[in-house]
């Protein structure tokens, strides 16, 4: 089964620290100040998580325990990671849900399920047990390689609403994402 203190170099090496682009909508509390993210964890999640508008010094001195924390109860327990048996389909499942929400990383695994493995899942974002258990019914090396090149269309399809620097960081962040039949 999945660990994630296996993925956590992965999304260290993804999410970094302080951060303020007024560009992404992330960066503001529902307040519509700018506060920036930090260790990646956006003002919308900070203030779910705290239950207050973040301040500029709120999200500086968020600490890496913190947002781990997040992480692993939040996006990683919430798709049942640990139940997923590859290390590697784990890790790329869980990485779309940190960047682009757990139901979109529940969807987006149940359309290649669907489209290259025959099932006929329901499309509807909530990995559960009939979701987990397609996943590991599967070849992983070639449900990492579907759902990688998924995510891939994923991000082009919306390219055209974001800049440039992010959509080059999002295929960036997905390239590192390899697959290892010993995980």
């Amino acid at each position: 089964m999945a660990s994630f203190s296996n993925y956590i170099p992965l999304l260290i090496a993804a999410e970094g620290g302080f951060q303020k682009i007024p560009s992404d909508s992330g960066n503001y509390n529902s307040n519509g100040i700018l506060v920036g993210t930090n260790h990646g964890i956006s003002a919308p999640v900070y203030e779910e998580w705290f239950g207050i508008a973040p301040t500029e010094t709120d999200m500086r001195n968020l600490t890496k325990p913190q947002a781990l924390e997040i992480y692993k109860l939040w996006f990683w327990d919430k798709i049942k990671a640990t139940q997923i048996q590859n290390q590697s389909v784990a890790n790329i499942i869980a990485d779309h849900a940190v960047n682009a929400g757990p139901s979109s990383a529940g969807k987006l695994v149940q359309r290649v399920l669907n489209q290259h493995f025959n099932y006929n899942l329901s499309v509807d974002g909530v990995i559960g047990d009939i979701t987990i258990f397609a996943i590991n019914s599967v070849n992983s090396e070639q449900l990492h390689k579907n759902f990688k090149e998924a995510r891939k269309q994923f991000y082009l399809s919306i390219g055209g609403e974001v800049s440039e620097d992010f959509l080059r960081g999002w295929l960036i962040r997905l390239n590192k994402f390899v697959f290892s039949k010993n995980t």
